[in-house]
């Protein structure tokens, strides 16, 4: 039996958050970055809801802390 593989999902609102719990981003700053290539690719759910894959945000802020220090 294959084991189940759950992505977590979160929407802008909680992305911005997790790149910066004090002072988020706007999400346009966001649009722009992922638009640039500088920030992970969001996933369409529907023509108008885009999310991001939650594990994939970890990482990208993981990858900028390491390369901060």
């Amino acid at each position: 039996m294959p084991k189940e593989c759950a992505v977590k999902l979160i929407n802008y609102e909680a992305t911005r958050h997790k790149l910066d719990a004090n002072k988020p981003p706007c999400r346009r700053t966001v649009e722009r970055m992922v638009k640039r290539g500088e920030f992970v690719q969001p996933v369409r759910i529907t023509p108008r809801r885009v999310m991001f894959i939650e594990s994939e945000v970890d990482a990208w802020i993981e990858k900028r802390k390491g390369g901060k220090q």
